[in-house]
């Protein structure tokens, strides 16, 4: 590259990342009427300036020769496109979850201070989401044109563990979330975590190792547009155009700001920069191509990641609990048996009409005379069959699919009824907390007496037998995707339970899922014979 071609590139992205914080904050400082700044005020002074000259600057650099994302291995067009579609995801996110807080009065504003609000939220805060997921995304791209060619490279499998140990990391600080959200000043700690957590962990399981060979673009793409805003919220908390509520927070507050809200600003910095370095990186279409084989010849995975996503939220709305229940039951079971479909053919259908029709039949049968779980009665909300709510036999088809798969292969029978149980000895404490059954024995583990948890055993002999019957196949299934599913629920469940304050149910539970999955290894292969 020549020395006027340099030239021209520092000329057409110096005004964008080193001009624009500076125009603004001299805006600031000749506002006498600070104190009195109303939200709309505020984006005339802080973010509107900063998003114009962003805008400029992009608008300008291909009049100069430069493409506004070129040097990120894609054109100009895909990268609008790319900033446009992030706009939307950011605005459709965003929004539930800010009207919750409000709605709860995390934060808020006093009279006079904003133009109108729609459902909780200010206008003025629903334009804050695409100012700045626009303004960064700009950003982003000056920082990539300032930094020239990157590495188009796909590091293929040998940036897999990154990613998997990137992704876990993620998750389990979502999962901190949860245990954040069990006390009061830990509300708005908890919301963001596991509000934005899991996005930044499925983007860092699809090209991680990705975004750590552009760690510098990342870096500064993140860094300088969280640390203008930190200083723009610092200054409208002490102005008082918006409050933080200090019942909600932990009442960290560096230089007179919330940690919460340095958090907040810095995640969602990190959601739209991972985002367009993922989606112009010339390796993320062939590995979309890639997944979208994949789905093709696995498409349960998308239900599994849906089952997963419905699971998170349940303990942070109690009252809705029962309306994740069935959703999360529901879709669960139609991934199991699109699964099934695809392993096993037509006999899928016979399995899951057995399975479901012996939930009803033994549900039934425990309910009427007793046995062989013991004396109790249902009271769940919701349809039911023959006095069984739905997501009752729905539960037996899932859960018993997915315990064969957890049974080391050639061991169902002995080792998938375990299974069943263990995942029952937080699932049932659960249900009776939420008054979905009662039983007439009391105990004092949680209500549930240990005659249920023997009947549990039977029956899931019983089921398993049955559905071993018609596919002896199933003797060998040993899925990748069930068994995590049934990891994953012991995670869940335990966080679960300790955000609804059941901490023996957690402990029990989560040991005994995990000592049945130890088995995978530990349990001898059945020679060809057994099998």
């Amino acid at each position: 590259m020549s020395v006027t071609a340099v030239a021209d590139r520092r000329k057409a992205v110096l005004p964008a990342w080193a001009w624009a914080v500076p125009p603004s904050l001299a805006v600031i400082g000749s506002l006498a009427w600070a104190p009195e700044m109303t939200y709309a005020q505020f984006h005339l002074a802080f973010t509107l300036p900063w998003l114009a000259l962003l805008w400029f600057a992009a608008w300008r650099a291909p009049r100069l020769g430069r493409r506004v994302a070129g040097d990120m291995g894609q054109g100009d067009r895909f990268a609008w496109w790319a900033l446009a579609i992030h706009g939307v995801i950011a605005f459709v996110y965003t929004t539930p979850w800010d009207n919750y807080l409000v709605y709860r009065e995390v934060w808020g504003y006093p009279p006079g201070r904003v133009l109108a609000t729609i459902g909780y939220v200010p206008v003025e805060e629903y334009a804050f989401f695409l100012i700045q997921t626009l303004a960064t995304g700009l950003f982003v791209f000056a920082v990539a044109r300032a930094m020239g060619r990157q590495d188009h490279t796909d590091p293929g499998r040998t940036g897999e563990r990154t990613r998997a140990l990137g992704a876990a990391l993620l998750l389990g600080g979502a999962a901190g979330g949860v245990l954040a959200l069990m006390s009061e000043a830990g509300t708005y700690l908890g919301l963001i975590t596991t509000w934005a957590l899991p996005v930044i962990a499925l983007q860092w399981a699809f090209g991680g190792d990705l975004l750590v060979r552009r760690w510098r673009l990342v870096a500064v793409g993140v860094a300088l547009p969280t640390l203008y805003l930190w200083l723009a919220d610092r200054l409208a908390i002490g102005w008082s155009i918006w409050w933080i509520s200090p019942e909600y927070t932990v009442g960290w507050r560096p230089l007179g700001l919330p940690i919460e809200e340095a958090l907040f600003f810095l995640v969602t910095n990190v959601l739209v920069t991972f985002g367009l370095v993922l989606a112009l990186h010339p390796a993320s279409l062939g590995r979309l191509r890639r997944l979208g084989q994949g789905l093709r010849r696995a498409p349960w995975r998308p239900l599994l990641l849906m089952w997963a996503l419905v699971m998170v939220p349940t303990p942070l709305a109690p009252d809705l609990f029962a309306v994740f229940a069935y959703a999360s039951t529901g879709v669960l079971a139609l991934a199991v048996l699109v699964y099934a479909r695809q392993r096993y053919g037509r006999s899928a259908l016979a399995l899951f009409a057995v399975a479901f029709t012996f939930g009803v039949a033994i549900e039934w049968l425990g309910a009427t005379t007793g046995l062989p779980f013991g004396e109790y009665r249902y009271t769940a909300p919701g349809p039911a069959i023959l006095g069984v709510p739905l997501l009752v036999p729905l539960g037996w088809w899932a859960f018993g699919m997915i315990a064969i798969a957890v049974a080391p292969r050639g061991r169902a029978l002995l080792l998938a009824p375990l299974a069943l149980v263990a995942w029952d000895l937080g699932l049932d404490p659960l249900m009776v907390a939420q008054g979905f059954w009662v039983f007439a024995a009391d105990s004092p583990y949680y209500g549930v007496p240990l005659s249920n948890f023997v009947g549990w055993a039977l029956a899931g002999v019983i089921l398993v037998a049955l559905l071993l019957r018609i596919e002896p196949r199933l003797r060998d299934e040993a899925s990748p995707e069930l068994r995590l599913v049934f990891l994953v629920q012991a995670f869940l469940m335990g966080v679960g339970l300790l955000v609804f304050e059941l901490p023996w149910a957690a402990l029990v539970s989560v040991v005994a899922m995990l000592a049945v999955a130890s088995t995978w290894r530990r349990a001898p292969q059945p020679a060809a014979s057994e099998r």
